[in-house]
């Protein structure tokens, strides 16, 4: 357990411990097997290491789309359900600029979302309806089929110019892929090829999530800047909100350097510090009817090895760590350098 609760408080409550990230579908199990029930509040218990808080938000997403009702604990005495409302005025109905393209883009999906994103899932028509955005499901053995490749850099480039390739053949504007599966088929990792992709200027994010994909877009469009897909792994009431991802575009960054991959200890990931100062966090729901874009301040970067290998520190206000801990758009979002929140809610 992250920490201990009485056993009273256990057998009155449906309590959940999120031990780690990736067990997301592990809850979609426990409701299929009736022992949770979403007709009822769920606790969902924290810890500030191995992905724990991401896979709570995420799963806290999947609740509130169901119109069930969750809390985080992030310690003992956080049982007090927080109303929401006070966040409401964070995410708000996107404008047509940021979500219309006068042109289609061609996005490619490089293998299923990651069976962890139970909130991120999104409808293709609709994407294309309201963004211009047709996405191109593209099978992962086009990936795969290198074959295992060599455990360091070497390897790593291969699997980033056979995503070259594909972004060639389909004609793509961005892409996302499924970069866990890397693992077992190819014996390495996808970051160095996500961080390059960016720098190129193609749009590109892990684990094949789609709303990352399409605010990643969006951010490209009205800023020009490439953005750092992050997890939020700590999050403190005064609004100090560490993001965390084994992957960064290295223009963002003042130095960096490799290491192994997080979750899976192997292959290469990239601990990249960029500079103190003016940012925005962003995100599109998967329904594309809400978006946060908020001005945040950078106040520094650290490594710690039970956490993915770029960790950011963003300070931002109370009111967006408690949109996070309790309304959040899913886990992953997005940090571009600059204050540009105004360029999203300006007509």
């Amino acid at each position: 357990m992250p920490f201990k609760v009485s056993d009273q408080f256990i057998e009155e409550n449906q309590v959940v411990a999120v031990l780690s990230g990736g067990t997301e579908a592990k809850f979609i199990d426990l409701i299929r097997e009736k022992k949770i029930d979403l007709k009822r509040p769920v606790y969902l218990m924290v810890s500030g290491f191995s992905n724990s808080l991401p896979a709570a938000l995420e799963i806290l997403s999947f609740i509130r789309q169901r119109n069930g009702i969750a809390k985080i604990m992030q310690h003992p005495n956080d049982t007090v359900f927080p109303d929401v409302s006070d966040t409401a005025s964070l995410t708000r109905t996107p404008l047509e600029k940021v979500l219309h393209n006068d042109k289609i883009m061609r996005l490619g999906v490089v293998g299923k979302p990651s069976d962890w994103l139970i909130a991120s899932q999104v409808e293709y028509s609709a994407v294309l309806a309201k963004m211009n955005c047709q996405l191109i499901d593209i099978p992962f053995d086009e990936l795969s089929s290198l074959g295992e490749v060599d455990p360091g850099m070497k390897g790593a480039e291969a699997i980033y110019l056979r995503l070259k390739e594909i972004v060639t053949k389909y004609h793509l504007d961005g892409i996302t892929v499924r970069c866990f599966d890397l693992f077992t088929t190819c014996k390495n990792t996808g970051c160095i090829a996500v961080s390059k992709l960016q720098d190129e200027g193609i749009p590109c994010g892990c684990e094949s999530d789609i709303p990352v994909l399409l605010t990643l877009m969006a951010c490209k469009k009205l800023t020009g800047e490439p953005g750092f897909m992050g997890n939020p792994a700590r999050i403190t009431a005064d609004g100090q909100i560490l993001l965390a991802k084994c992957t960064i575009a290295l223009s963002m960054t003042e130095k960096h350097e490799y290491t192994k991959h997080f979750e899976s200890g192997i292959g290469v990931a990239i601990h990249g510090e960029v500079p103190a100062g003016d940012y925005t966090l962003v995100k599109l729901s998967q329904d594309l009817k809400q978006l946060l874009a908020v001005n945040v301040q950078v106040t520094r970067c650290q490594y710690e090895q039970n956490l993915c290998r770029t960790q950011i520190w963003i300070q931002s206000t109370p009111i967006v760590s408690q949109y996070l801990l309790t309304a959040p758009l899913s886990n992953h979002h997005i940090l571009i350098k600059g204050h540009h929140a105004a360029k999203f809610w300006r007509p």
